[in-house]
């Protein structure tokens, strides 16, 4: 039997091989890392010192990894790069000075969108998957400077709701204070200057700028 491989099907193995691993992040140690799902083969495939990485996102079909660093607090440093599964041919997505303090991130392929809150900076933001075309969906500073000192403007957690035409933000509050809420508006509809909310709707608040 012939048990050659054509070179379609190499390359289709070989992607199945990297995406069947794990990624996360090493937020003090400022490094990205795989393994096996039964934590095996652990490796460090990006290192970059205390730059407190905190979201990440994985592009199987395009081979990508998305992160966040989060920086210095209090200083506008944040920056969103982009690598290859392997941690190979590391970019700069958003530089430094680009964002404060990049938070939660998810990719929204239909649009080619990357997604992000910025918890200090009080925006959720999004770009071209390239870093191209950064934009301020909702800025809920209300005239407070940057970065923020309100917890209750910080927004960190994000997910897209593609067919439904929403996404969705966390805004988490002072720490055990029961003042964490979880709004959501639609993309098409921002304002930089800051989205009016409208009623809420089983817990949740919407916002828009219309």
């Amino acid at each position: 039997m012939d048990t050659t491989l054509t070179k379609s099907e190499k390359t289709l193995n070989e992607k199945n091989a990297v995406s069947g691993r794990i990624f996360f992040l090493d937020l003090g140690g400022g490094r990205v890392l795989s393994a096996n799902p039964d934590g095996s083969d652990l490796k460090t495939i990006v290192m970059e010192g205390r730059k407190f990485p905190d979201g990440l996102a994985v592009d199987v079909a395009a081979r990508h990894l998305y992160w966040t660093n989060m920086g210095n607090f209090k200083e506008n440093d944040g920056s969103i790069l982009r690598s290859d599964l392997d941690g190979k041919d590391v970019t700069t997505i958003v530089p430094p000075g680009g964002v404060f303090t990049p938070k939660q991130l998810q990719i929204e392929k239909k649009t080619g969108k990357l997604y992000w809150c910025d918890r200090e900076g009080m925006r959720v933001m999004r770009a071209n998957l390239d870093g191209s075309n950064i934009e301020t969906l909702v800025d809920t500073s209300q005239g407070d400077p940057r970065p923020g000192p309100d917890a209750k403007k910080w927004c960190v957690g994000i997910a897209v709701d593609v067919e439904g035409g929403k996404f969705y933000w966390t805004q988490i509050g002072a720490s055990n204070s029961g003042t964490g809420q979880i709004f959501r508006a639609t993309p098409t509809r921002y304002s930089a200057s800051g989205p009016r909310p409208r009623r809420a709707r089983r817990g949740a608040r919407e916002r828009t700028a219309a």
